[in-house]
């Protein structure tokens, strides 16, 4: 009798033990997690941060404007990501930073709002000729060796993106950049109001096709033809470049069924698909 309870009770703590040492791997510890385990998974993409920041004075343009950065989450030790610098940020921001969350790009976006004065003349004024050549010295030579310094930017990834004057701005700085090392390596207009002095644009593409047959951008022309929008002088712009026959220039025409301000969140997620196209 007392040998049978003693055989149950080893074999009890047989099993016990087995399972056990089944939990446990079986014994044979390598020290590394499972394939497939969550530990050797993907960091998930997690939306970026958006941050306001001090508001920058450039002493090119005389006044002081309100920033903001998007920074991503996923951020890697060493790693240096693209920038937009994005103008109207008061405005296009957030639409910009949702569509990078969206579509799960790892981009750093500066966003520079406007100095607001009575009919927002200071933006409209230096958003053309011959004024934008100190906004544009504004962004180049002060905010950006400022917020460079901070931030993990790539430098060699530089896009500018604007909407109506400011797209008419983005125009201008395609044309004004350095034509061996451009500053901004990627240019994107929504709907550009191309319309504020088509003569001397037209004469600023002459002027920069005499200084080099060479235009290192990718380029995306964004054109509204709904009921209000500038689609016309966008294309037109669209085709004073192309028959400028521009070297390395890689542009891009979209055009949408859309008014003049609903464009811009309406082809955002399009506009950066193309822009970081392999």
């Amino acid at each position: 009798m007392m040998y049978s309870q003693f055989k149950l009770i080893m074999c009890l703590f047989l099993c016990v033990l087995a399972i056990n040492l089944a939990a446990c791997g079986g014994g044979s510890d390598t020290g590394t997690a499972p394939q497939g385990s969550s530990e050797q998974s993907a960091q998930p993409f997690l939306p970026g941060e958006r941050l306001q920041l001090d508001a920058f004075s450039s002493d090119y343009t005389g006044v002081s404007y309100p920033l903001k950065i998007y920074l991503p989450q996923n951020r890697a030790a060493n790693k240096r990501y693209p920038v937009i610098y994005v103008l109207d940020a008061e405005w296009r921001f957030d639409t910009i930073a949702d569509s990078l969350d969206d579509n799960k790009m790892a981009v750093i976006l500066v966003g520079i709002e406007n100095y607001v004065d009575e009919g927002y003349q200071h933006r409209e004024t230096y958003s053309q000729w011959p004024l934008a050549k100190d906004y544009f010295d504004f962004i180049r030579k002060e905010l950006a060796v400022e917020v460079e310094a901070r931030y993990p930017i790539d430098q060699s990834d530089r896009t500018i993106m604007g909407h109506s004057n400011t797209g008419l701005f983005v125009g201008l700085a395609l044309l004004m950049d350095d034509p061996q090392q451009p500053f901004f390596h990627r240019h994107v207009s929504f709907d550009g109001s191309f319309w504020a002095h088509t003569d001397t644009t037209s004469q600023l593409i002459d002027d920069r096709r005499a200084q080099s047959s060479t235009l290192k951008s990718r380029t995306i022309l964004v054109g509204a033809n709904g009921k209000i929008g500038n689609v016309l002088y966008v294309r037109e712009f669209d085709a004073q470049l192309t028959r400028a026959n521009f070297a390395q220039l890689d542009m891009t025409y979209l055009e949408y069924k859309q008014d003049h301000i609903p464009v811009v969140a309406h082809s955002v997620d399009e506009v950066l698909s193309a822009l970081y196209r392999d």
